[in-house]
């Protein structure tokens, strides 16, 4: 039962956040919608009119315009050709696709976006810049109604600010806004009003001004598990926090020696260099699209540098790598959730013997994974397509980390997941660096990355340079990812 008897109402003029736990609901209610979903019962209506649901041309028609948290573009594509398929034309197909990318771009100016470079196809894109497009395909329809899944997640602080002012301005226009979102301190900051759902119904409604992160967090998990999860909570840490000790701490993990990836006519890459050590938890701030994708993507052995070198102790073997795009890169969602744990070879090998695979077994440790993360599914033969997205993710860390590596590298682990499930998965990335493991922390989100990490990178046009214990403040670090004030 996704939903059940869920009454939501949103008014002209109001920015209204709907927040909850990963499988509260959340997706499945704005999905109805957006056309993509059709209720077993119950009825949507516009300004009194009801609407035809199960229809997303017709939610279009009316002026309903959704971005999703798994951006759904044409992948072989360009970006200007996925624009042109939106409000901003074609009109006269080919002549018409630069006149949508001028359009988009003045859009993007405001909006303080950058976008991919001309005729970049949306394959070589970061999340980041996808999640870009489609906001602005989405305002291209001029919609009457905005709907947002997560769209903050992957955009830097001084693209943030000017895309909450563009909600505000739609808001001042007498349109709605409908923002789904897992930050609660974002939801008061924007919101006129709040509703919140738990287990597929309306646990409460609030006035964005009359409640707090604390209040929404009790609502949407309950007082014990709130109270439990903020006494897990660790205070931030410094390069000059000294954990519990592990035998190994010091010893060498990861080394990046004047790594370049030159690609597309540019340097994705630029002479990278970066070493970690066992128990170490280093952080990598940046704007998605400034390399963290082609690291990533070099770490993983799927892409082969230009020039540099990649070291990793014992070998290459001992790398596991949880990727941005969890849809795509991550996870093959027309497979099942044991078939997905088996796809890491680590994972598979305890399961294979004399070239045969021990299907009982490896069934019974996925339902083992399952109930120990935990993931919210039908069983380990239920599709991973069937999973909301913060359970995808936890599914991709759960499998990164069965595999028992040296070295961790998460790009974007958070992105999506609730309160209670980031809490978890900090509190994992913890516990393997204490046990050993280095973890390499790719992430859009300051606040993540100023709580785990010890030391702390910013990357720019590929570049890659460390931060000064003394300029550990999210305003230096915000110009430094922007690139308005010089890496030091």
């Amino acid at each position: 039962m996704a939903l059940d008897g869920v009454d939501f109402r949103a008014l002209p003029g109001e920015i209204h956040a709907l927040v909850g736990e990963n499988g509260a609901g959340k997706s499945t209610l704005i999905n109805i919608f957006a056309g993509r979903l059709k209720p077993d019962s119950g009825a949507v209506e516009l300004d009194g009119a009801a609407l035809a649901t199960g229809s997303p041309y017709a939610a279009l028609k009316t002026g309903i315009a959704a971005v999703y948290q798994s951006p759904m573009l044409f992948e072989r594509m360009s970006w200007e050709e996925n624009l042109a398929l939106g409000g901003f034309g074609p009109r006269t197909l080919r002549n018409d696709l630069a006149d949508a990318a001028g359009r988009a771009r003045t859009i993007a100016a405001g909006l303080g976006f950058k976008l991919p470079p001309a005729g970049a196809p949306v394959e070589r894109c970061s999340v980041g810049e996808r999640v870009r497009l489609e906001i602005l395909r989405a305002l291209s329809f001029d919609p009457r109604v905005l709907i947002l899944d997560e769209p903050t997640g992957v955009l830097a602080p001084a693209e943030l600010e000017a895309f909450l002012d563009t909600l505000r301005r739609l808001r001042g226009e007498g349109r709605i806004v409908v923002i789904v979102t897992h930050k609660l301190a974002e939801a008061i900051a924007v919101a006129d009003r709040i509703t919140v759902l738990r287990h597929g119904r309306v646990a409460a409604v609030r006035m964005a001004v009359e409640t707090s992160g604390a209040e929404l967090a009790r609502l949407m998990i309950g007082e014990v598990a709130a109270a439990s999860m903020n006494a897990a909570q660790v205070p931030t840490r410094t390069s000059a926090d000294d954990p519990a000790p592990i035998a190994n701490r010091g010893a060498p993990a990861l080394a990046v020696e004047d790594l370049t990836l030159v690609g597309d006519g540019r340097r994705l890459l630029d002479r990278v260099n970066l070493s970690m050590t066992a128990g170490e938890i280093a952080g990598v701030a940046g704007v998605d699209g400034n390399g963290q994708r082609e690291l990533v993507e070099v770490m993983a052995g799927i892409r082969q540098p230009t020039s540099g070198r990649l070291r990793v102790v014992p070998d290459r073997r001992a790398i596991a790598v949880i990727a941005q795009n969890r849809d795509l890169d991550g996870l093959i969602l027309d497979m099942t959730l044991w078939e997905n744990l088996l796809l890491a070879g680590a994972v598979r090998e305890r399961f294979v013997c004399r070239g045969w695979l021990r299907r009982s077994r490896a069934i019974a440790f996925c339902a083992e994974v399952i109930a120990g993360y935990p993931i919210r599914a039908a069983g380990a033969a239920s599709l991973a397509v069937a999973l909301s997205g913060g359970n995808r993710q936890r599914l991709a860390v759960a499998r990164a980390l069965a595999g028992e590596p040296r070295v961790l590298v998460v790009h974007d682990v958070c992105r999506g997941l609730d309160l209670r499930a980031t809490a978890e998965v900090h509190r994992r990335l913890r516990e393997f660096a204490a046990a050993g493991g280095a973890v390499l922390l790719i992430s859009s989100d300051l606040d993540e990355l100023m709580a785990l990490s010890g030391s702390l990178y910013v990357m720019t046009r590929g570049r890659l340079a460390a931060v000064a214990d003394g300029e550990r403040d999210a305003e230096r670090i915000g110009l430094l990812m922007s690139g308005a004030a010089a890496q030091p």
